[in-house]
């Protein structure tokens, strides 16, 4: 188990957790969303201390999990051993790479319905599929959006891993990164149109981002703006 912060609550349904990689400056983000049956949702799973995990069952069961591409598997192993009933989604395209490490049940589109979940693939994306952002609505109307490697907001970190990441142009601030843009979009234009139609849903509360800091304030404007300096109109 890699270092990791304490579990953050967003919103009523909505908590997440800051965990390391190894050997990097870059930081992951995993996000749980409790759902009307009581369960749970793990996005991007990362393996936390006894004493989380005990917060988060005392909260709800872990139903699902989701691995949001082929390369954020790292920890879904270790959630799948502790909650062998749980079922794990990932985008379509990634289900070789992450059937490696963990038995899928399917893509995001054989994933059960809820009201108060969704999941879309990003337009514009690399590959079919490749790139999704659920959408979480809250009972009090409010949306949460999270992303996965479409979405960074990373700080600038230190010593040699943040000077790179730096120089990466992958922190200080929210945005689609330079690498992202190389393996990730295929046509920037739809790809950017998507984020801006995202960030005109006026009950937008939150982002929250595969890598780096959630954004509370104005989440729409921010998104928008990330489009535009995608993709200007």
């Amino acid at each position: 188990m890699l270092e990791h912060g304490p579990l953050e609550k967003l919103t009523e349904n909505v908590w997440t957790v800051d965990g390391a990689l190894p050997n990097m400056a870059l930081r992951r983000r995993m996000t749980l969303v409790r759902l009307r049956d009581g369960s749970v949702l793990v996005h991007n799973a990362v393996a936390l201390s006894e004493g989380l995990m005990a917060d988060i069952e005392r909260w709800g069961e872990p139903a699902h999990l989701v691995v949001p591409n082929g390369f954020h598997r790292m920890d879904a192993h270790a959630w799948k051993s502790r909650y062998p009933k749980s079922r794990v989604w990932c985008p379509a395209s990634a289900r070789a790479r992450v059937d490696e490490m963990v038995t899928t049940d399917g893509g995001y589109e054989s994933m059960p319905a809820h009201e108060e979940l969704s999941v879309e693939y990003l337009e514009g994306s690399r590959a079919a599929a490749t790139e999704g952002v659920f959408t979480v609505r809250e009972a009090d109307g409010r949306e949460v959006l999270i992303f996965n490697d479409a979405l960074f907001n990373h700080p600038h970190a230190t010593g040699f891993g943040g000077v790179m990441l730096r120089v990466m142009g992958s922190s200080g601030g929210p945005r689609v990164t330079p690498l992202f843009r190389a393996v990730g979009v295929a046509d920037k234009a739809r790809f950017a149109a998507h984020l801006r139609h995202l960030g005109t849903r006026p009950t937008l509360s939150h982002l929250v981002p595969g890598h780096g800091l959630p954004v509370d304030l104005d989440a729409g404007g921010v998104l928008r703006d990330v489009a535009d300096r995608l993709s200007p109109r």
